[in-house]
């Protein structure tokens, strides 16, 4: 297992996982291009050792694909708390403790960091610096600037001095200030809270680089007050190795390439984004706390690691995947019904989980649904459907036939009102403010499944001049249509449903002309980070007016389309994210070049 990411590099380098590109490349948008091209093809980790404009390297797509993840970890995911689990719930006896002796020992070596007085990261110590010389990408057209995108940002609570690292994403502003991107539910916005409340400037480290397992750790739902270097500690097996900060009251990586060291001013603001952030879209830009910068260290030969996040797949995709295999022995725990869980990531994680449920008593399901509305992160979970143990939470395909046979739209939906909701949700009506949706698609002992039969799509072939494209998918369609005017999608289910009269179109997802409906990944996350479920979701017997309370029929419509505030969209529609055609054009000229 690597000890830090030059270890890792090397690991990678034999396993040839790692491409080395001499080839000179601009932080402006053309290394976005080239490494989305890799990523999604499942490509190696990519070192680029010509940057223009800089002198530091810069390494991108580390965890590109799952395999490359398990490797940072040095393990299956799913092991490293599944022999905990057995001994808390299993008989603890002498011989089961002691077959997990290994366990036990990398897990109390994890509980202290290794405090020293020399680190690499120290080896340059710049107290008067500039956040320009760091090679920070400009992702996509649209974003507001340069960003740090696989920053470690540490704090500390005012009060308790306990310590958080998270993973906020930080805008570059000038040479000595940033934006401090972290949402409102996150624990350093929490401790940028108490500060204000104390009056008192937050000092902040932001790390770059080091162990992979420092990176897991800061993207982990770990519970509140569990220290994020002790998790790393034990994902490392060793103890984390830790430095005095050189201007701030703060202990930092000592394997790390880059310490930014600084402080946030109480009450003070600036415009942060846009950024093309990872469901695909441009999020908006908001007033966030400033980053005052009063040092940078770094490595002598740094090596800068930096991501991408856009339309999944994306590198974040396999991080989140194993960050959830992580940690499902630990939900399972919780919540034992559960037989196995995905949280697609075609969806963007956070807008679609499926799991499997063992029912035993009924409406169980709904039960496990509630309880992982319940823990953490995961409570951001805008569609959850439960399926029956036996079907495979990561067949979408068997997943839909599940829920057009058992769901009875009038006894199997589950909403939930205004509810927090991911900052990032595109369909939402306010910014953090939206529904959720759970569906009980598991076995009904008490009643037949329902038939799934054929569509005949000749009656809508050329009936309304709106609908542009019709995909037919067993008991569903999806119509892609040129919206017009507002509530048009209900207009449009209302004319489908006259004209199926044999009633065989049970769910109809209607999408606007930004949706390639024929590209499999592409339709997923289209349908599932467009629509708000209480607002989006109508019935047959519905009236076009959302506002009033539904009859639930047999026939369900969501509206997949961009909205308007005279729909119930009471903020911008966010934008999806799009490469400009010069960067396009540009790369694939200069393709073998970079020897990919």
């Amino acid at each position: 297992m690597a000890s830090n990411l030059r270890t890792f590099l090397k690991l990678l380098e034999e396993r040839g996982e790692l491409k080395e590109i001499n080839a000179e490349v601009s932080t402006e948008l053309e290394i976005t291009e080239i490494a989305d091209r890799v990523v999604k093809s499942g490509g190696p980790a990519l070192l680029f050792k010509n940057v223009n404009g800089s002198k530091f390297p810069i390494v991108i797509n580390l965890f590109g694909t799952y395999e490359r993840t398990k490797l940072a970890l040095g393990c299956e995911p799913s092991e490293l708390f599944q022999w905990l689990i057995e001994i808390l719930t299993e008989k603890p006896s002498l011989k089961k403790i002691l077959s997990k002796r290994k366990n036990i020992l990398k897990l109390l070596k994890s509980l202290t960091p290794k405090i020293v007085n020399k680190a690499p990261v120290q080896e340059v110590v710049n107290l008067n610096p500039s956040l320009f010389d760091i090679p920070a990408l400009k992702c996509w057209p649209k974003d507001g600037g340069k960003f740090l995108t696989l920053p470690l940002v540490i704090t500390h609570d005012p009060e308790t001095q306990k310590r958080n690292v998270g993973m906020y994403r930080i805008q570059i502003y000038d040479e000595k200030t940033a934006g401090l991107h972290w949402q409102s539910h996150k624990t350093g916005a929490y401790h940028y809270w108490k500060a204000e409340k104390l009056g008192k400037k937050l000092p902040v480290a932001i790390a770059l680089g080091g162990h992979p397992a420092l990176i897991f750790s800061a993207i982990a739902p770990l519970p509140p007050n569990f220290d994020e270097l002790m998790f790393a500690s034990y994902l490392l097996g060793e103890k984390i190795h830790l430095v005095k900060a050189k201007t701030i009251p703060i202990l930092v990586p000592a394997d790390a390439e880059f310490i930014i060291e600084g402080y946030a001013e109480p009450f003070e603001r600036r415009i942060e984004g846009p950024f093309g952030d990872h469901f695909g879209y441009y999020s908006l830009s908001e007033p966030f706390p400033v980053l005052h910068v009063t040092a940078i260290t770094h490595r002598k030969d740094a090596i800068y690691p930096a991501t991408i996040v856009g339309k999944p797949p994306m590198e974040d995709a396999w991080i989140g995947k194993a960050i959830s295999e992580i940690f499902f022995p630990i939900i399972k725990f919780q919540i034992p019904e559960i037989v196995k869980m995905n949280l697609s990531i075609e969806a963007g994680f956070h807008n679609l989980g499926i799991i499997s449920v063992e029912s035993y008593f009924p409406r169980q399901a709904v039960k496990a649904m509630m309880g992982i509305w319940g823990l953490g992160q995961l409570s951001l979970t805008k569609i959850l459907i439960a399926v029956d143990k036996t079907v495979n939470p990561e067949d979408l395909k068997s997943v839909a036939v599940e829920v057009l046979k058992w769901v009875d739209f009038q006894q199997d939906l589950i909403f939930v009102r205004d509810a927090h909701t991911d900052t990032l949700d595109v369909a939402g009506p306010t910014t953090d403010h939206g529904s959720k949706l759970g569906i009980d698609a598991t076995v009904k002992k008490d009643r037949a499944p329902f038939k799934i039969e054929k569509i005949d799509l000749a009656p809508l072939k050329g009936k309304s001049e709106i609908i542009d494209e019709i995909r037919p998918i067993d008991g569903i369609i999806i119509l892609k249509i040129k919206k017009r005017k507002p509530f048009q999608a209900r207009e449009v289910a209302n004319e489908v449903w006259n004209l199926d009269k044999g009633k065989r179109v049970r769910i109809l997802f209607i999408v606007d002309e930004e949706i390639d409906i024929q590209d499999k990944t592409e339709l997923i996350w289209g349908l599932f980070t467009r629509f708000d479920p209480e607002r989006d979701i109508f019935f047959d017997e519905r009236a076009l007016d959302y506002r009033v309370l539904p009859k639930f029929g047999q026939r369900v419509g969501i509206d997949c389309t961009r909205k308007t505030q005279e729909e119930g969209h009471f903020k911008p529609w966010l934008e999806i994210i799009k490469m400009d055609d010069e960067i396009k054009e540009r790369v694939s000229k200069r393709w073998k070049e970079f020897g990919l």
